[in-house]
Parts: structure tokens; sequence; C-alpha cells
């Protein structure tokens, strides 16, 4: 009688992934891209008053976005409880 050992598979390790964060060029970008917008919209006609609110909501869609994107949903219901108000 031979024992005979069959093989056991062992999966491999995940590898370590490093945190991704944007390149200097493309966080240069978007910050250069609300006065580029501000202009472009001022020389087509809108008034100051427009355009202002309108780069700061998208501003702060563009934070709250990287906020829950980066795990920061517990936060980010925080501050929806804060403006929204408790509706249970």
């Amino acid at each position: 009688m031979s024992s005979s050992v069959s093989p056991r598979l062992v999966p491999a390790p995940e590898p370590v992934r490093d945190q991704a964060r944007p390149s200097l060029p493309f966080t240069f970008a978007l910050i250069a891209a609300f006065p580029v917008l501000g202009t472009v919209l001022a020389l087509a006609g809108t008034p100051t008053s427009e355009i202002i609110p309108l780069l700061s909501y998208c501003a702060a869609i563009g934070v709250a976005t990287v906020v829950v994107v980066n795990g920061g949903r517990r936060f980010a219901a925080r501050l929806a409880t804060l403006f929204l108000g408790n509706n249970q």
C-alpha cells in the first residue's frame, strides 16, 4: 500500500494595493476648470450673480463625491442629516 498525498491548492495572497492618488496634472486641471468655466460663461453673457453660485454648487458636488468615494459614507450621512433634516 502506498500512501499518496494529493496536492492541496492554496490560493495566492492578494497583492497589496496602494491607494490610488490623482496625478498633479489631473489635480491642476480640475482646479483650473472652475476659472475657465466661469470665464466662458461670462463671455457667453451669463450674469456674475448666476456664475458664482453655479460654480459653488459644482464644487460642493465634487467634494461630496470625493468624500463618499473615499469611504466617508458615515461623514456624508451626517452632513446629509444636518442639511436635509432627520426624516425618521
